[in-house]
C-alpha cells in the first residue's frame, strides 16, 4: 500500500501501545466504551430446513419453509463465488467455521441490506478478539448479480467478525459493503449511496441508518484505490493493525483501537510532508463532490455583487461537511470573491474553494488556511478567468478536546457562518 505500509510500524506500535496493560493508553482507553457484545442464535427449527453445501467451501445453506430449491442451489452457487475472490484474490481471512467444520447461511426473510452476519461464538483461545458467526440472506433477493451481492456482504461481514469483532456496526457495514463490492463488480456502483449523499453533514460513521452506512463504503473505497497497492490492501492493513483484547465476562467490547486510531497514525504525512488525518477528511470531502449522484448543497448561489452572509442549514458533525456553489457568471472582467468563515467553539472546520469550468471539472483547488484552534478563516479568491463556478467545502474534522472516535455515538454538531461579496 503506497500511503498505508510505510506508516505500519508506527501504526503497530499504536496498536501494541493501546493494548498494553498500565501506562497512559490503557487509562484513556478504560474511559472509552466499546459497542455492546451481542450474540445470536441459528432461527429457530433450522436444523429440520433444507440445506445444501458446497463441494469446494466450507459452506452449508440452509433454507427456510417454502423456499424454492433452486434459490437453495443458487446460493450455494454465490456463496462460492464470494469465498473465491474475497479469500481468493483479496486475501481476507475466511470465516471461522462451526464444530462441523462448516459456515452456515440461513435464508430467511427481511435481511437489511440482503445478507449479512451474525455473531455466535467467540474463540476464548485466541490472543485477541476473534469470533465466529453464521450468515443471514434474504430469500427475496433476485438470483444473479443482487445474490452474488447479498452473500458477498455476509461472507465479508462474517470475515471482520473473525479479524475485528469490535468494529462498531457503522464503520463494520461500510468497510464490509465496500469489500462486497470490490467482489461484485456487476453490482450498482451508486446503490445505497443516495441517503449518503444526501447527507452529508452526517459523521462517516453515523449508525442511524443501514443505508448510510453502506453509502458510506465510498469513503473506504476511496482510501483503498487512493493509498493501496491492491484492490483491498487498505482494509487487510486496517483489520491487521486494529486487534482487540476484551476481558472475559464483560459485556461490551474493548474499546480501542478503533480503525480511526490506525488511520489516525498510518496516513501521517500520507498525502504531504506534514499531513495528518485532517488533511484526509479534507480531501475525500472534495473527492466525494464529484460523485454521482452529486452530494447534496447547503446553499447554491448566483454572483454575489454584494456582500452576503450565509448560516450553516444544518450543524456539521465530525468528518461531516458542507457544499456551496457560487455562480461566476455576471461577474465583471477581473473580479475577485472575498470568502470569510465562521464556526462555533470546540470545532476544527477546514475550508478550500474548488474551481470549476463549464464541465465540471477542477481547475485548482485554493485551501482557506487559519490557525489550530481558531474559529474564523478568510480568503480572497483570485484568477477566475475561465471560470465557471466555484465549489466552497467546509468539513468538520474533529473536536479541539478529542479525536473522533467512532463508539462516542454522541458527537456534537456545529454551525457555521460564510459571508461572500465579489470584489
Amino acid at each position: 500500500m503506497s500511503g498505508l505500509a510505510p506508516f505500519a510500524a508506527t501504526a503497530l506500535a499504536l496498536v501494541v501501545l493501546l493494548l498494553a496493560s498500565g501506562g497512559a493508553a490503557s487509562d484513556v482507553a478504560s474511559l472509552r466504551t466499546g459497542p455492546v457484545i451481542e450474540y445470536a442464535r441459528p432461527p429457530a427449527e433450522s436444523s429440520s430446513w433444507a440445506s445444501a453445501c458446497s463441494f469446494r467451501h466450507a459452506v452449508c445453506v440452509h433454507a427456510s419453509r417454502r423456499t424454492s430449491p433452486s434459490l437453495l442451489l443458487a446460493t450455494v452457487s454465490s456463496a462460492e463465488r464470494a469465498w473465491d475472490v474475497l479469500e481468493g484474490a483479496l486475501a481476507l481471512p475466511p470465516p471461522d467455521t462451526d464444530v462441523d467444520g462448516a459456515w452456515h447461511v440461513y435464508l430467511v426473510d427481511d435481511v437489511p441490506g440482503g445478507g449479512r452476519a451474525v455473531l455466535d461464538t467467540c474463540d476464548p483461545r485466541s490472543h485477541h478478539d476473534r469470533c465466529g458467526s453464521f450468515g443471514l440472506v434474504d430469500r427475496a433477493t433476485p438470483t444473479g448479480c443482487a445474490l452474488d451481492l447479498a452473500l458477498a456482504r455476509a461472507w465479508a461481514s462474517a470475515a471482520l467478525l473473525r479479524a475485528v469483532p469490535a468494529t462498531d456496526e457503522a464503520s463494520a457495514r461500510a468497510q464490509t459493503e465496500a469489500l462486497a463490492r470490490l467482489a461484485v463488480p456487476c453490482a450498482d456502483p451508486w446503490q445505497d449511496t443516495v441517503e449518503f449523499q444526501s447527507h452529508p453533514e452526517r459523521a462517516l460513521a453515523d449508525p442511524s441508518s443501514g443505508a448510510f452506512d453502506r453509502g458510506a463504503s465510498t469513503f473506504y473505497e476511496w482510501l483503498d484505490a487512493t493509498f493501496a497497492r491492491s484492490a483491498g490492501g487498505l482494509l487487510r492493513g486496517l483489520w491487521a493493525l486494529a486487534p482487540t483484547r476484551t476481558p472475559p465476562g464483560t459485556w461490551r467490547w474493548s474499546a480501542a483501537p478503533t480503525g480511526y486510531d490506525v488511520l489516525r497514525e498510518s496516513l501521517k504525512g500520507a498525502l504531504s510532508t506534514d499531513s495528518t488525518i485532517d488533511d484526509v477528511f479534507v480531501a475525500f470531502a472534495v473527492e466525494r463532490a464529484r460523485a454521482t449522484p452529486s452530494v447534496r448543497l447547503a446553499w447554491h448561489i448566483p454572483w454575489p455583487e454584494q456582500a452576503r452572509r450565509l448560516a450553516s442549514p444544518v450543524p456539521v458533525f465530525p468528518t461531516g461537511s458542507s457544499y456551496l456553489l457560487v455562480d461566476h457568471a455576471g461577474a465583471p472582467p477581473g473580479a475577485k470573491l472575498r470568502l470569510e468563515a465562521q464556526w462555533e467553539d470546540y470545532g476544527r472546520m477546514r475550508w478550500v474553494v474548488v474551481k470549476l469550468d463549464a464541465r465540471g471539472q477542477t481547475m485548482a483547488e485554493v485551501p482557506v488556511t487559519s490557525l489550530q484552534r481558531a474559529t474564523r478563516a478568510s480568503l480572497t479568491v483570485e484568477s477566475l478567468e475561465g471560470v465557471d463556478r466555484l465549489l466552497i467545502v467546509g468539513v468538520n474534522v474533529g473536536s479541539t478536546e478529542h479525536p473522533f472516535d467512532p463508539d462516542q455515538g454522541e458527537w456534537e454538531p456545529h454551525g457555521w457562518l460564510l459571508t461572500l461579496e465579489g470584489q
